[in-house]
C-alpha cells in the first residue's frame, strides 16, 4: 500500500484507536459504543521468510481487544487477489499469540477480521474467502468481510460514526484532472465537520481526534492533487480555510473559557488572551497567523508563548 495511506491508517489506529469501534460495528454488525474500553494489541509478528531461512517481521495494521473478542482490520488501497492469503497468515499468528491453555493442550481462536478497501470496483465482492482442509478431510471456510470506504456518503459517515473514513473521503475525487473540484464538495465537508463538532459535544470525539482527522485529510488531499494545482488550491481553501477557521473559532471559545478561570487570578483580559494563544498554538498556527487572528503584534504573541 502507498506509504501515506499506510501511515494515516496506522497512526490513527495507534493514536485514536477508539475510532476503529464503529468500523467493527459496521463490518460485524455489532453495537459497541465508541466510548467502550479497548486494548490495542501488538502489531508486529515474526513469520518464516519466503526462502524458508530466518524470520521476517510483518506488521498488521490493527488488532484490538474488546470485551472477550479480538478484532483485526487491515487497510488496502485497491482490491488484491492475494489479500485473503495474507489475512489468514496474520490471523493465524494473532491466534497463536493469544493461545489458551486447556486440560488437553491448547486452544487458538482466530480473530474477527475485516479488510478496509480505500478503492473498489463494481466487481469487488463483499467478502473474501478461502477453503482450509484440515486432517481427516475436515473442511473449514475462512472468510473476511470487506469495508468499501468509497461507498459511504457523508450522511452515512456521520450517522454511523465512521469518522475514521473522513481522511479518505477526498479519494472520491482523485480522478479529477484540471477541471477543478465540484461545487458540492464544500457542502459535503461542511456536513462532515459539522457532524464531528456535534460528536464532540456528545462526548464521542475530542479535540485530539478532530485535529488528527483534519490534519490527515489535508495531507492526503495535497498528496492526491499534487500535480493538479487548481484542485489543490480548492482543497486547501476548504480544508485550510472555512473548515479550519470554524474549528479554530470553536477552540478560541474554549480558550476564552480557560482564560476566564485564569483571569480570576491574574486578570480576565490577559487570561483570555493567553487561552486563545495557547489553543491556536496547539492547532499549529504560526506566530504570524496567531497575531493576525487575535489582532496582536508578533512580539506580543512570542512573549505569551514564552510565558506559557
Amino acid at each position: 500500500m502507498g506509504q501515506i495511506f499506510d501511515d494515516i491508517f496506522r497512526t490513527l489506529c495507534e493514536k485514536n484507536p477508539h475510532l476503529l469501534i464503529p468500523l467493527i460495528n459496521e463490518a460485524f454488525h455489532k453495537n459497541y459504543s465508541i466510548t467502550d474500553k479497548i486494548e490495542l494489541l501488538a502489531g508486529e509478528h515474526h513469520i518464516l521468510s519466503e526462502n524458508g531461512i530466518g524470520m521476517d517481521e510483518r506488521i498488521t495494521d490493527s488488532a484490538i481487544h474488546i470485551g472477550d473478542k479480538v478484532y483485526h482490520i487491515e487497510c488496502q488501497c485497491s482490491p488484491d487477489g492475494t489479500m485473503v492469503l495474507r489475512m489468514v497468515e496474520y490471523d493465524f499468528h494473532i491466534a497463536l499469540e493469544n493461545a489458551e491453555k486447556t486440560k488437553t493442550g491448547y486452544r487458538i481462536r482466530f480473530p474477527e477480521s475485516a479488510v478496509l478497501y480505500l478503492r473498489h470496483g463494481k466487481n469487488t465482492p463483499d467478502k473474501i474467502q478461502m477453503e482450509i482442509i484440515l486432517p481427516q478431510n475436515r473442511s473449514v471456510t475462512y472468510f473476511v468481510p470487506i469495508i468499501k470506504a468509497q461507498q459511504y456518503t457523508e450522511e452515512e459517515i456521520i450517522r454511523k460514526h465512521l469518522y475514521f473514513l473522513i481522511p479518505y473521503y477526498i479519494m472520491k475525487y482523485e480522478h479529477i484532472k484540471e477541471e477543478g473540484l465540484p461545487e458540492s464538495i464544500s457542502k459535503e465537508y461542511d456536513r462532515l465537520y459539522g457532524g464531528m463538532l456535534e460528536a464532540m459535544d456528545a462526548g464521542f470525539l475530542n479535540e485530539y481526534d478532530m485535529s488528527n482527522i483534519m490534519d490527515f485529510t489535508s495531507k492526503l488531499a495535497n498528496y492526491l492533487f499534487d500535480k493538479n494545482q487548481k484542485a489543490k488550491r480548492e482543497v486547501n481553501a476548504i480544508m485550510g480555510g472555512k473548515v479550519l477557521e470554524t474549528y479554530a473559532d470553536r477552540m478560541i471559545a474554549k480558550g476564552e473559557r480557560i482564560g476566564r478561570i485564569e483571569g480570576e487570578r491574574k486578570g480576565r483580559i490577559e487570561g483570555e488572551r493567553k487561552g486563545k494563544v495557547a489553543i491556536l498554538h496547539e492547532l499549529n498556527y504560526t506566530t504570524e497567523k496567531i497575531a493576525e487572528k487575535l489582532s496582536l503584534s508578533v512580539e506580543q504573541v512570542k512573549e505569551i508563548l514564552q510565558q506559557l
